[in-house]
């Protein structure tokens, strides 16, 4: 709490003395007169990082999405597909014996 306090006081006291006025202007407005021409270049200078960074960015992601797609359409031959299936009866059959066993199966599980 009282770190907090400290802040705001601090604060208070810089703000009311960038505003003393001197030769009719605050004494924000001279400090800014001095320091403005390094922070304009060095706002440029950010600037053209950022644009940069966001230009390599960007074709980063339009490479990383056109590599994503597949040129070739993808298809399946039909002598290396497999066999269909029929729909008819089991291609084997069962006997009368195994059936029954496996009846026995189901109803001893129920």
């Amino acid at each position: 709490m009282t770190t907090a306090v400290k802040f705001l006081v601090f604060g208070f006291v810089l703000f009311f003395s960038l505003c003393i006025t001197v030769n009719d202007k605050p004494v924000f407005t001279h400090i800014y007169n001095v320091i403005s021409p390094a922070t304009k270049g060095t706002q440029r200078g950010v600037e053209k990082l950022f644009s940069a960074s966001y230009r390599e960015a960007e074709k980063f992601t339009k490479k990383l999405f056109v590599n994503s797609v597949p040129k070739v359409k993808d298809s399946v031959k039909s002598g290396l597909s497999s066999p269909q299936r029929s729909k008819g009866m089991p291609q084997e059959t069962i006997e009368r014996e195994d059936k029954e066993q496996l009846d026995e199966l189901i109803k001893s599980h129920n």
